[in-house]
């Protein structure tokens, strides 16, 4: 580290990249257990050329401690103190505050026991004092165990492997009677690695059936994948297969073998964390093994991109542009049915599409389209669907688990966890470790209040053409990089390097794909996955700023200042951009939707180079030319205005709720008014259609399908299913 006048340690950028990649060389470790007989930690090794491993390790636990005055810690009694630190090998030790006010009042100790993690926590609680209350969480943090290990030792997970596809993933799906394993039962359970493996188990009654649970958990043993993942599993897959094992009269702990003898099969309640909301679950989990709900990545993915309107299978495996043109369909209640039945299908191995032999319009269709079409049984149909579902799982996980794998690179946690944790939390892990690493207090938290937010504007009502959107790069963490806005009990300057680490990191990966998209595609595609957790982080960052109460670290002061900035910054974009004649239409946070003037596309400028988005020499034309001269007039060091999107054409509906007509004619919308998840199905479908109606500049078919649609309301011949809201059940109907 560098030093400052006020002989302070500043952190280098060498040292960011060393601390978060992990100190520790250790290669290959995919998962850790903690025993608490033992007081070990187990590291789960999946070796490229030794296999799968397991060894143990030892760490000394540790807590962040405060001040205890006040707490009644062992009644006041400085003597029962000291037997109870002898009893459990207490050892403390004082942290650094650099003279920091928040540190100073912080967590200014660090408590470790030479015995176990047991007698630490147990040296706090006789004492009276629970370390996970709500009540205490001022004055004491406790890390999980295997958290503590990666902190302490500075070991990273999955170090050794570049692409998430390296580890071996294994992915599940079954099929049932219904909905309810009480009354319904599993008949088919599909099985899938990358690694070449495929197993579908069929049951025709109970006793085959718990043979096929049997079997799949046997399967498991066999193969040890270091993932598990079912698609929706934590709330489908896996409690209807354990309640259908507990029915049959199976013994779980026997038959689901986990990589300990002793350790078998558990649940425990979790938390999702999607986006401003939580959702409960129970986790699975198997010693030695990473389970994971693939539709969790979807769905966080989701709670923050609204161009996601579903995270079905089937939708989102379309959405990435990943499903099979032979992708068989079945609906979910005619499956079983199709199965049992069994009857004979003529089926089309292009398309997938399936008619049963005797209805309507199959007749001398072998004839009628000679090869063309095969004849398959309804078992046949039901297993290829199967198939097509492990399939899409497979390529939904590795699109949107990339992000988690990366992370979990850098993070000092389990890849569980991760997978669910909320994106503050990220930077609540890593500034712990820092402080570790570095002696640093954790300063105290800070209070909540009301602040002046990001600058958001409807400016222009209605339908408008040749749109642009300018926005500026990564606002929030520009302007804190530029302009220095940074909590002052980031003493070490630590989370301002970090931030510029990850921001010089990220454009040189995007810089990366792009120089590679034309000339190596799968490399290009690398690049680009490996920059998305590193958004992830940069985008987190504001927030956890600005909530104090749960980062220590944070400082509404700080956030506020941001804001207010990034306001300044907008508004004199606007200004510039006005004097040029763009109509601004919509103005929020971080960019701005202009009308283009006629005629501007004959502009051209230089560029003189003097900000990272402009080429010196390059000439640039129309829109483009008056964004590369703004950046050289305004724009330094990280700040930068780039071009967002170009458009014909827009309907402006009210603040942030915007429709886009896209070049391919296509409709983008934007804005929970118009775009919820919530939104009833038949004002969804009436709003895609006649938006689309009204961009493509048919304002007389629009009238008509308005009135058409009034008409089909007013005779009721909605189908409930359209009316209804979508949302998950939380409560029984006792509740």
């Amino acid at each position: 580290m560098s030093q400052t006048k006020n002989n302070i340690k500043m952190v280098t950028t060498e040292q960011i990249e060393s601390f978060l990649l992990g100190e520790d060389d250790e290669k290959y470790i995919v998962a850790l257990e903690y025993d608490y007989r033992t007081d070990k930690v187990y590291k789960v090794i999946q070796d490229p050329e030794k296999g799968k491993q397991i060894k143990s390790d030892t760490f000394t636990p540790f807590a962040w401690v405060g001040d205890l005055r006040g707490k009644n810690f062992y009644n006041g009694s400085k003597a029962q103190q000291k037997s109870a630190m002898s009893h459990n090998g207490i050892m403390i030790e004082t942290l650094n505050t650099m003279g920091d006010p928040r540190m100073e009042s912080g967590l200014r100790y660090i408590v470790k026991s030479t015995k176990s993690y047991s007698s630490l926590v147990n040296f706090f609680r006789k004492g009276g004092l629970d370390p996970w209350s709500r009540d205490n969480s001022d004055c004491i943090t406790i890390l999980p165990p295997v958290e503590m290990y990666l902190v302490q030792k500075e070991k990273r997970l999955f170090k050794g492997f570049e692409e998430y596809d390296e580890l071996h993933r294994f992915v599940f799906d079954i099929e049932t009677t219904g909905l309810s394993p009480e009354t319904s039962k599993i008949f088919l359970i599909g099985m899938k690695d990358n690694k070449g493996y495929q197993k579908s188990l069929s049951a025709e009654n109970e006793e085959e059936e718990a043979k096929i649970i049997e079997d799949f958990f046997e399967e498991i043993h066999k193969i040890k994948p270091t993932l598990i993942g079912g698609y929706n599993s934590a709330f489908f897959d896996f409690p209807f297969i354990l309640r259908r094992a507990e029915i049959l009269g199976l013994d779980i702990k026997k038959i689901a073998r986990t990589l300990h003898p002793e350790k078998p099969l558990r649940q425990k309640d979790s938390i999702l964390k999607l986006a401003n909301e939580m959702e409960d679950f129970t986790q699975t989990m198997m010693w030695g093994y990473n389970i994971i709900d693939i539709a969790h990545a979807v769905r966080r993915t989701q709670a923050i991109n609204s161009d996601i309107k579903s995270w079905g299978l089937k939708y989102i495996t379309q959405f990435i542009g990943a499903e099979k043109e032979n992708r068989v369909y079945v609906q979910g209640d005619k499956i079983g049915k199709t199965y049992f039945d069994n009857e004979q299908f003529y089926y089309n191995p292009k398309s997938g599409g399936f008619k049963k032999i005797g209805d309507p319009g199959t007749e001398n269709l072998l004839q009628r389209f000679p090869n063309q079409f095969e004849i398959k049984t309804g078992k046949n149909i039901i297993e290829m669907y199967l198939d097509d579902d492990l399939y899409e799982t497979m390529v939904v996980d590795e699109e949107f688990n990339q992000a988690n794998f990366l992370l979990s690179k850098l993070v000092p946690t389990t890849y569980e966890r991760l997978s669910t944790m909320g994106t503050a939390t990220l930077w609540k892990m890593i500034m712990q470790a820092w402080s570790y690493k570095n002696g640093l207090a954790i300063p105290s938290r800070g209070e909540k209040r009301p602040f002046t937010g990001g600058l958001s504007r409807l400016l222009a009502v209605g339908y408008s053409t040749d749109v642009l959107k300018l926005d500026y790069s990564s606002l929030y963490p520009s302007i804190q990089l530029v302009h220095d806005v940074f909590p002052k009990c980031d003493v070490t300057g630590a989370m301002k390097m970090m931030l510029k680490y990850f921001r010089d990191t990220r454009i040189k990966y995007k810089k990366l794909a792009a120089d590679f998209y034309v000339e190596d595609p799968k490399l290009s595609s690398q690049y680009n996955r490996k920059q998305l957790p590193i958004k992830i982080f940069i985008n987190a960052f504001f927030g956890s700023l600005s909530a104090p109460h749960v980062f220590p670290w944070g400082d509404m002061d700080m956030g506020e200042q941001i804001t207010c900035t990034g306001r300044q910054y907008l508004r004199q974009m606007i200004m510039w951009f006005m004097e040029r004649e763009y109509k601004p239409l919509v103005m929020d946070t971080d960019g701005v939707n202009f009308s283009v003037p006629e005629g501007r596309d004959k502009h051209t400028y230089v560029g003189k180079g003097l900000n990272g988005l402009v080429e010196e020499g390059k000439t640039y034309f129309g829109s483009e030319a008056d964004v590369a001269e703004y950046n050289d007039i305004f724009m330094r060091d990280e700040m930068g205005l780039d071009t967002d999107g170009q458009w014909p054409a827009t309907i402006n509906l009210a603040r942030k709720n915007y429709a886009l007509l896209t070049n391919k004619g296509k409709v983008k919308l934007t804005g929970n008014t118009i775009k919820s998840k919530k939104l009833p199905t038949y004002i969804a479908e009436f709003l895609d259609k006649g938006l689309t109606l009204l961009l493509d500049g048919k304002g007389h078919e629009f009238l008509e399908y308005y009135y058409e649609y009034v008409d089909v309301i007013y005779k009721r011949q909605i189908p409930l299913s359209k009316i209804s809201n979508k949302a998950r059940v939380k409560q029984t109907v006792a509740e």
